[in-house]
């Protein structure tokens, strides 16, 4: 699978690496790993990813404006996360693929494969 530029929003420095590691692994082009909105949405203003892993909750709020900005760009995206959405941020997450925290590194390939397809069918 051909990656591309990736984005990483993950506050967890842990998590942040493991998925680097693996994106890597996938072929991921290169990888850019925020642990905020702030930072994301920075980010963004500037670039756009192929592709994107959002963890919802990081340590400046709920990230419903970093997915808004990836789903008008038409970036697919996976939500990775081990908790919910409130109900009133759930539609902004609708649009992406979901994946629970921990994962397998071959969940998170499949997970990758199918918001890739679902984006290119939305196009």
């Amino acid at each position: 699978m051909k990656l591309g530029r990736v984005l990483v929003v993950e506050d967890e420095p842990f998590i942040a690496l493991d998925l680097e590691a693996m994106l890597e692994e996938f072929g991921a082009t290169s990888v850019f790993s925020v642990d905020s909105r702030t930072d994301a949405l920075q980010w963004l203003a500037t670039n756009i990813p192929d592709v994107a892993i959002v963890d919802p909750h990081v340590n400046d709020g709920i990230c419903t404006d970093v997915v808004e900005v990836l789903t008008a760009a038409h970036v697919p995206f996976v939500v990775y996360s081990g908790a919910e959405v409130d109900e009133g941020d759930a539609e902004a997450f609708s649009h992406g693929e979901w994946l629970s925290k921990p994962t397998m590194p071959e969940m998170l390939r499949d997970t990758l494969g199918r918001s890739i397809g679902r984006r290119r069918l939305q196009d």
